[in-house]
């Protein structure tokens, strides 16, 4: 099983994702959590490694998680634990940078562009 962290940002019916290394399928930003790291520490340096974007454990707070399908590893699961700030993001301010090749909102509907995971993330928490 992967383990990993994501922020999840939603503005009517869509969902803040990115494209990592020009796949076809996209997910919230984020990604794996290292040996040792606490659940908080990996977003925040997740964020700032993929997005620029400077957070604090003061600024973020846990949603929940969800067990899906990996993507794009087949045969492979993922945990996701989610987090939203408390805080509105401006996107325009946002630098993506690492491995990220898009950032879009993405409608919650649009089972083609979603990843497997995220899927899951919107059936459970009825996003």
């Amino acid at each position: 099983m992967i383990r990993c962290v994501c922020l999840v940002d939603r503005q009517g019916d869509a969902l803040r994702l990115v494209e990592v290394r020009h796949r076809d399928k996209m997910y919230f930003p984020g990604g794996k959590i290292d040996p040792g790291e606490t659940l908080e520490a990996a977003l925040i340096r997740e964020v700032k490694e993929e997005l620029q974007l400077e957070l604090t454990e003061n600024d973020i707070e846990y949603i929940g998680s969800v067990t899906g399908p990996a993507y794009p590893q087949p045969n492979e699961t993922t945990e996701l634990h989610g987090f939203r700030t408390i805080f509105p993001i401006d996107w325009a301010e946002i630098q993506i940078a690492s491995e990220i090749t898009h950032i879009d909102w993405v409608d919650m509907n649009d089972h083609i562009r979603i990843a497997p995971a995220v899927l899951k993330w919107i059936e459970q928490y009825e996003i």
